[in-house]
């Protein structure tokens, strides 16, 4: 189990004494995504203890319902975990005076090891693979959502995607939600209204994964606060509304070495014409449908999957193309990069990120032969392979030996119980009709 480094933790308590500092919001990420913890108060958690949470946080469903897994069940009586802050990941809240924030690892109890279903220590694993290669991994992650009035309904009911006389009228509570990011030591680089009715595209900026992935998380949360602090509500759920857009987390990613993007060497005669952009992205494909469970967690999410909905339905790729799985970006220099475009915006954004590092590596590692790249409409070709369309099939393509090697064989078979028996509760309390039912709306609208 980790200790905090001595001259890291007097920094930390500098940063507590210099804004005045109260409490610390002390936070673990569960499976689906959603942040939870403890608020501690300073001079707490300057002692550098962390604290206790019950392990079920990692296996309980979107509800907070308790369920037996083989994991943690009545026999094992629910037991604690230990929860560390990681001070790499201290921010001083910019929404709000006197807090700050913090992710924290788990450890069990016993063994001292990183808990088996903590996504943050999967990623972490990932990026030290990626080390023992003297490889860095820069990502950023683009996510849209919904925002709504208090009693949930739409903001707008029009489409007017881009509009800034739009975006004018939604600036003041987009400029509160920007100012508490940077605040927060999360830079923005830019916001647009969406496609669909209430909808905005809010794009961090580009940096070391492991910022990224704790910023996703930030993000989200900041955006919930400073929207109630409006009068407004929003949802990041995958599908709010059949017919119109669907919130997506595109992932956009690159390898550095020594501090410089790999992807923007020039070292062979091929489309893309970088060796290492070309098997990492091999590795992206082949492994797309291993991943779609993990990319979609929610039943809603795959109500998204449709054709010309600019959410992926094939296993493809392309240059500056928005229809493709994963979307490859040259020419750009040092902003060489890859954009894997299949996430849902409700997704857990560490097993996001650790999927396709692991993926893309897998494929350095392979150098498998390039599948051709997608030049007109993928949907009318039938050459590319198809993703299921339900949760159902997600389900059967995620246990592989891949999966196992990425997020280890507790968490495969803990959390295909768990989509499985959200399957099941879909099947049993849910209208089974074409529309986002009334069952998904109530499970994920408020907390996804």
């Amino acid at each position: 189990m980790q200790s905090w480094d001595p001259a890291e933790r007097e920094q930390v308590a500098a940063l507590c004494e210099e804004h005045g500092i109260h409490t610390v919001e002390c936070v673990i990420v569960d499976t689906w995504g959603m942040p939870r913890g403890k608020r501690i108060p300073v001079r707490q958690f300057l002692r550098g203890g962390g604290f206790h949470i019950a392990n079920v946080v990692y296996t309980w469903d979107p509800t907070c319902f308790i369920f037996s897994t083989p994991w943690v069940n009545e026999e094992h009586g629910f037991p604690d975990m230990h929860a560390v802050p990681d001070l790499a990941s201290f921010r001083v809240a910019g929404w709000t005076e006197g807090v700050a924030i913090v992710m924290c690892d788990t450890y069990d109890e016993q063994t001292r090891d990183p808990v088996e279903m903590d996504s943050r220590a999967m990623l972490k694993r990932q990026v030290r693979r990626a080390a023992d290669l003297g490889l860095g991994i820069d990502a950023a992650t683009e996510l849209e959502c919904h925002f709504f009035t208090d009693d949930w309904q739409p903001l707008y009911s029009d489409i007017d995607c881009y509009s800034i006389y739009r975006g004018f009228e939604m600036e003041p509570f987009m400029l509160d939600i920007r100012e508490s990011l940077r605040k927060t030591g999360i830079e923005v680089e830019a916001a647009n209204v969406e496609y669909g009715p209430g909808q905005t595209e809010i794009n961090l900026r580009y940096g070391p994964i492991m910022d990224m992935a704790d910023h996703t998380v930030y993000f989200k949360y900041i955006v919930r606060l400073v929207a109630r602090r409006h009068g407004l509500r929003v949802t990041f759920m995958a599908k709010p509304y059949l017919l119109e857009a669907g919130n997506g987390m595109h992932i956009h990613q690159s390898l550095t070495r020594d501090g410089v993007n790999v992807f923007a060497e020039t070292d062979e005669e091929s489309i893309l014409g970088n060796s290492t952009m070309r098997r990492y992205l091999t590795g992206l494909l082949a492994h797309h449908r291993d991943l779609q469970l993990i990319m979609t967690p929610t039943i809603s999410g795959y109500k998204r999957v449709q054709d010309y909905s600019f959410s992926p339905t094939q296993v493809t790729w392309g240059l500056d193309h928005r229809l493709v799985g994963v979307r490859s970006i040259v020419g750009a220099g040092s902003a060489n990069r890859l954009e894997a475009r299949w996430a849902a915006a409700d997704a857990n954004p560490y097993l996001v990120l650790a999927g396709c590092i692991a993926a893309g590596l897998d494929g350095l590692e392979r150098d498998d032969e390039l599948m051709p790249q997608v030049t007109g409409d993928p949907h009318a070709d039938e050459r590319w392979e198809r993703l299921p369309t339900s949760i159902d099939g997600a389900i059967e393509n995620f246990d592989t030996p891949f999966t196992r090697s990425v997020f280890g064989d507790t968490f495969v078979d803990t959390f295909t119980i768990m989509q499985r028996r959200e399957a099941q509760e879909f099947l049993e309390n849910a209208d089974q009709g074409e529309d986002v039912s009334d069952w998904e709306i109530r499970r994920y609208r408020a907390v996804m």
